[in-house]
């Protein structure tokens, strides 16, 4: 634990993607709602429970909400593995070990390097380690003769899952059956109900809120798709380069040795400690798949780095016996090589998938870019758009392309848009009252449903042309200012009538009005519909798609 921390430490930092949940988060704390732009209701955050999560703890410490990620992200990580190792502990006490016992699979967050860079980073992936952690704990200490507040705690923490992260779901259904085993309660379906009610609660709010039923970063990135080669490469990528699989065999070997020897369940519940060993490994398969079927992520190892977890967390300590001294020697070397001779990944492939954290590193000149600041000076339009606002004219659309500028549609009840390639970093520099304006999906109703403009960039395959961009803030007086020279005035034109007829006009309806009660409702009603929108990628086809033969309409697409 205390190398884990020394470690994490020492590769501290925040993502960008990190700084996306900052931002929603001082636009709650803000009373604005869970939104990242004012007056647009978009889900541009993955985990639910990490965005209140942050919310809450940064409201009740006065925490600036980057630090708060930064640190409860590291906390959470590290609390983890402990309760990890002191589950399986407690497995191994309760079937009769009595040797010393000592880390095994607990050392893989040593050895490899994505372990350390993903503890601080500001995203969810330390919550999701300390829901599998919790889920073991609970699974190792379930019965039949659990107390029904027990039994309860421990449907609805298992019944988290989704809300941590929405692929989880396939995890909560593994712990979910095997604690059903274990404790077989004599109300099941009440315990259902409790491990359902906060998913279902969170999903109606999502589908009433936002319109849909998927966040959107899950329509950007077409999670929906299967990409199997991408994500083997992906999977291969960590596995390989740190020799991951060296820790697996042999934990499956002694695994796989204890169960013919029938000392994995050594207790009288001989096949409840199986279905307790079982559980685990099955969701980090199944969390595995998920990986493959969807292409990986541009981020390396992040996505990687709960299925290993999950698979590991039967041997996370194993006792000290003669037969697997030289197992666990293995392991214990294969940390410290790896972790000094394979600290980094050396990939740079964009299409495939980099190091989050290096290019961080390199953007700010800072071996610890936490400051937010810091990723806000590193994107090219900040000074153009600093020096705008000094001189009073900020009521216009600012993009790092060239530190380009074109008026903003007057229409428009914002002060500026700011339009980054680096949406977290766009959202530090953009006052709360202004447009993070996003080309990449994350954060944009339209952008999360275009066909892809990049296929194979993993994560990043949708990009919104400028023709949206301009017919969605730009002032109409200036179509035809030639302010991106692949864009005509006439592509504008056809975007912006476009996002006034049809189902792409009742999207920004429901995105973009004032939330009522009947809003609300009809949200719910068309959730399905609008999750499967597809909007062509070119505003003259999306034009036809949605308006027909109908003539132009004037004026601008929405007001806010």
């Amino acid at each position: 634990m205390v190398a884990f921390a020394a470690l994490s430490w020492h590769r501290r930092w925040i993502s960008d993607d990190g700084l996306i949940y900052v931002r929603v988060v001082r636009q709650i704390l803000a009373g604005n709602g869970p939104v990242f732009n004012l007056g647009e209701r978009s889900e541009a955050t993955t985990s639910a429970l990490w965005t209140w999560l942050l919310a809450g703890a940064s409201g009740a410490t006065r925490i600036a909400p980057a630090t708060l990620a930064i640190m409860l992200s590291g906390a959470l990580s590290l609390g983890a593995v402990a309760l990890a190792m002191d589950a399986t502990r407690r497995l191994r006490r309760r079937r009769g070990a009595s040797e010393v016992i000592v880390p095994c699979g607990a050392l893989v967050v040593i050895g490899a390097s994505p372990f350390w860079d993903f503890a601080t980073s500001g995203l969810e992936t330390g919550l999701v380690l300390a829901w599998l952690a919790v889920c073991w704990w609970l699974l190792v200490t379930a019965s039949r003769a659990l107390p029904v507040r027990r039994q309860f705690a421990t449907a609805i923490a298992i019944g988290l899952g989704p809300l941590v992260r929405p692929e989880l779901a396939l995890a909560s259904a593994v712990f979910a059956a095997a604690a059903w085993w274990l404790v077989r309660p004599r109300r099941p379906l009440v315990l259902v109900a409790a491990a359902l009610a906060l998913p279902i609660i969170y999903e109606l709010f999502r589908a009433g809120y936002y319109a849909a039923l998927v966040p959107l970063p899950a329509l950007a990135k077409s999670a929906a798709e299967a990409e199997w080669g991408r994500g083997a490469a992906y999977a291969w990528h960590f596995v390989g380069t740190y020799f991951v699989w060296i820790p697996l065999a042999v934990a499956g070997a002694i695994g796989g040795s204890a169960w013919r020897r029938a000392a994995v369940a050594a207790t009288p519940d001989e096949v409840g400690d199986r279905v307790r060993v079982i559980a685990p490994i099955a969701a980090g398969c199944a969390l595995a798949l998920y990986v493959l079927r969807v292409g990986g992520d541009f981020m390396h190892g992040r996505m990687m780095l709960a299925p290993v977890f999950a698979m590991l967390l039967p041997a996370m300590v194993v006792p000290v016996r003669r037969a697997i001294v030289p197992a666990i020697a293995i392991v214990g070397i294969w940390a410290v090589v790896t972790a000094i001779a394979v600290h980094r990944y050396h990939g740079t492939n964009w299409y495939a998938d980099w190091d989050e954290r290096r290019s961080y590193v390199h953007l700010t000149d800072d071996d610890h870019p936490t400051d937010p600041d810091e990723f806000a000076r590193a994107i090219p339009v900040t000074a153009v758009y600093e020096r705008a606002r000094r001189d009073g004219w900020s009521n216009r659309v600012f993009s790092d392309v060239d530190g380009a500028s074109t008026p903003l549609d007057p229409a428009l009840d914002v002060p500026v848009v700011i339009v980054a390639g680096m949406l977290g970093a766009g959202g530090v520099i953009t006052p709360l009252d202004g447009v993070a304006a996003d080309r990449l999906g994350l954060a944009n109703p339209i952008g999360a449903r275009i066909a892809p403009t990049h296929p194979g960039r993993v994560g990043h395959e949708k990009q919104l042309p400028w023709a949206w961009v301009l017919a969605d803030y730009g002032d109409p007086a200036h179509d035809d200012d030639h302010f991106d020279r692949a864009t005509s005035g006439a592509a504008i034109r056809a975007a912006r009538h476009a996002m006034r007829c049809g189902a792409l006009a009742e999207l920004l309806e429901a995105t973009r009005s004032p939330l009522s009660g009947a809003r609300f409702l009809d949200n719910v009603t068309g959730a399905f519909a609008r999750t499967r929108l597809a909007i062509p990628t070119n505003p003259f086809d999306a034009e036809r798609a949605f308006c027909g033969d109908r003539a132009a309409a004037s004026g601008p697409a929405h007001a806010r």
